[in-house]
């Protein structure tokens, strides 16, 4: 089961536009992507 950038989001109360700019300035890596091309955080 993947781990989604929402799953992410509710986790660690961050919002989802956040966390997408904190991987394109390099503060977060990129993570693996699902075969839908979802954002897997798993």
């Amino acid at each position: 089961m993947a781990f989604t950038i929402g799953d992410m989001g509710k986790a660690t109360g961050t919002k989802i536009e956040t966390i997408r700019y904190y991987e394109k300035i390099g503060l977060l890596p990129k993570p693996a992507r699902t075969t839908s091309n979802y954002r897997d955080y798993g």
